[in-house]
C-alpha cells in the first residue's frame, strides 16, 4: 500500500468552483490565490490531469476472442466503467447471465482514459454511449456531497463521481485523493489521529470533475494531487494480469505443440512429394 508520512497542514484546498469541463460546472469566478511569485502556482495541462487519474484503474467488460479482445456493449447499450471492483464483477456477472455464449471477462482500463472517453476530451468519443460509475455503495452513502448545491442539477447526468480528501494528510510531496471515505479515514487513523477528528462530509468531499476543472483553470500547485486506488482495485486488477497471463501462456502452448504437429505434417508431405516423383525401381 501507499505510506502516506510526514502529513503537515501545508498546501491550499481545491477551490469548489472552477472553468467547467464541458461546461458541467457553471462558471464562477475562482478565488484569487495570493501570488507568491512561485512558478509552483500554475495549472495543470489536460494531459498532465489526466496522466494523474491513471494511476487508478477502473473496470469494463471484454469479449474474448483469438489473439484479442472486443469491448463489449450490449445490443444498444453503454459503454460502462466501473470505478468499483464489486460492482464491475456483478455487472460481470448479470451480462455472463444475460450472454451466455460469450467469452466475457473484465478488463482493467486506466481512469484518464475512461474519463476522457465519457467526457469527450482531446476528441475522444466512442461510438456508443458511454458511462462512468463511481462505488454504488459510495455514491448511496454521500451522493452529491461533493458538488456544489448550484451545479448539481446539471452535473445530474453523468454522475455523481464522489472523492475525499482532507487538508490535514496534505504533505509538500502528496495531496491523497481517495475514491471513497473508508480508505480516508483508514489514512486518517494511520497517520496517528482519531477519526472524531475527522473534518464533515461537506469539507473532504469533492467531485472528480470538479476537481479536474480546478487543476485545469485555477493557478495552484496541483503537482503534488496523487490519486489512490482502493485495495479492491489493486487486487482485482492482479487478479486479472494473472489470469490473463495465465491463459498467454496457454495460448503460446497450443500454438506451440501446433507448430510442432504442422512442422511433422509438412515434413511427411515434403517426404511423399519427393518420392512420388521417383521413377518406379527397374524390375530385373
Amino acid at each position: 500500500g501507499h505510506q502516506l508520512q510526514h502529513m503537515g497542514r501545508k498546501g491550499t484546498r481545491p477551490p469548489k468552483k472552477a472553468e467547467p469541463i464541458k461546461s458541467a460546472v457553471p462558471k464562477a469566478a475562482a478565488p484569487q490565490l495570493p501570488d507568491s511569485g512561485s512558478s509552483q502556482l500554475q495549472c495543470l495541462t489536460q494531459q498532465e490531469a489526466l496522466t494523474k487519474l491513471d494511476r487508478v484503474s477502473v473496470f469494463n467488460i471484454v469479449v474474448e476472442k483469438p489473439g484479442g479482445r472486443d469491448v463489449f456493449v450490449p445490443q444498444g447499450g453503454t459503454l460502462d466503467f466501473f470505478a468499483d471492483a464489486d460492482d464491475a464483477r456483478a455487472a460481470l456477472a448479470a451480462a455472463r447471465e444475460a450472454n451466455p455464449t460469450l467469452p466475457l471477462e473484465l478488463e482493467a482500463a486506466p481512469l484518464g482514459r475512461a474519463f476522457s472517453i465519457v467526457q469527450g476530451l482531446f476528441g475522444i468519443r466512442a461510438p456508443m454511449r458511454s458511462a462512468l460509475h463511481f462505488s454504488k455503495a459510495v455514491v448511496d452513502d454521500v451522493g452529491y456531497a461533493g458538488v456544489p448545491e448550484a451545479a448539481r442539477e446539471k452535473m445530474a447526468s453523468a454522475g455523481p463521481w464522489p472523492l475525499f480528501t482532507a487538508d490535514a494528510l496534505r504533505s509538500p510531496g502528496a495531496i491523497p485523493i481517495f475514491l471513497s471515505r473508508e480508505e480516508l479515514n483508514a489514512c486518517w487513523a494511520k497517520s496517528g489521529r482519531s477519526l472524531d477528528s475527522l473534518p464533515p462530509l461537506e469539507e473532504c468531499a469533492t467531485d472528480l470533475r470538479i476537481l479536474i476543472a480546478s487543476t485545469l483553470s485555477v493557478a495552484d500547485n496541483w503537482q503534488p494531487l496523487l490519486f489512490l486506488p482502493p485495495k479492491s482495485t489493486t487486487l482485482l486488477e492482479k487478479e486479472l494480469a494473472q489470469k490473463r497471463e495465465r491463459q498467454e501462456q496457454v495460448m503460446l502452448n497450443m500454438q506451440r505443440a501446433k507448430a510442432i504437429v504442422d512442422a511433422e505434417d509438412a515434413s511427411a508431405q515434403v517426404h511423399l512429394k519427393v518420392h512420388a516423383d521417383d521413377e518406379p525401381p527397374a524390375l530385373r
